[in-house]
């Protein structure tokens, strides 16, 4: 089983430093307003659909990027346990957009915390620094959230990214929406919920069978002509046609008729 387990903040959305958010179980957000409730949803949303315009921001306010990467040393960190341990995701801005770096090891304070001078490292080169020095391997910067959200869902990546996929679904694009909806809308109750989650995972392909359709359209082609000749009202076959419409009786069944 793998999840989010815990979110930290460093010089992050007015958060100088957490490490302490733990998403191990059930959470409860309590607090007056303006404690950060919203911040921290909102962090944790964009986890997992990666879309900053979708993050229930109003337009008034600071854009996500804006206001969660005010520095060049800020940094939202995402631990996600696994079956073998646990990794973290590092995301912080550049070029005044989200990137991410997928990182194989737990959160580790000083991988990012200078521990003399009690600082954030500036920039991402420093902190790549750090990983070298420990032995720890990590990925490339990923700049897009389509390839995000394909690593986060296992969708078609390289074997040596599948340790960093929460899952493997085809179509893992319902899974953020449904996320955003529970995370968005408090009046949702909770068996609504358990019923969206449940088919927003449900990889069953559906298929089309194309000679049902063929039938329906031939069927659909025999009417057309047969109100077209009733349409016409100067025609044996639209007589005969209007008489069946009336009776009951097939026109088929009238000829036979008639000739008996």
């Amino acid at each position: 089983m793998r999840n989010l387990n815990r979110i930290i903040f460093i010089n992050s959305a007015n958060i100088p430093y957490a490490d302490d958010i733990y998403l191990d179980g059930n959470v409860h957000f309590i607090g007056t307003q303006g404690v950060g409730k919203s911040t921290v949803l909102r962090a944790i949303l964009f986890f997992y659909n990666a879309d900053t315009q979708k993050l229930g921001i109003p337009v008034e306010k600071q854009s996500y990027t804006e206001y969660y990467f005010p520095y060049s040393n800020s940094y939202i960190i995402y631990e996600v346990t696994t079956e073998n341990g646990a990794f973290c995701i590092l995301s912080f801005k550049s070029m005044n957009r989200v990137n991410y770096r997928f990182i194989n090891s737990p959160y580790r304070k000083e991988l990012f915390i200078d521990p003399e001078t009690l600082t954030a490292y500036t920039g991402t080169d420093r902190i790549r620094m750090q990983l070298d020095q420990a032995g720890i391997d990590y990925s490339r910067i990923i700049s897009t959230f389509d390839e995000y959200r394909n690593i986060l869902y296992g969708n078609g990546v390289s074997a040596d990214m599948q340790k960093y996929s929460l899952m493997e679904s085809k179509q893992y694009q319902n899974i953020p929406r449904t996320i955003q909806n529970v995370l968005l809308n408090s009046k949702l109750d909770a068996e609504f919920i358990k019923k969206t989650i449940i088919s927003s995972i449900n990889e069953d392909e559906t298929g089309v069978d194309l000679n049902s359709y063929k039938e329906h359209l031939k069927n659909f082609e025999t009417r057309l002509h047969d109100i077209e000749e009733y349409q016409t009202g100067d025609s044996e076959a639209s007589k005969r046609n209007h008489f069946a419409f009336c009776t009951g009786i097939a026109p088929t069944d009238l000829h036979r008729t008639r000739l008996s």
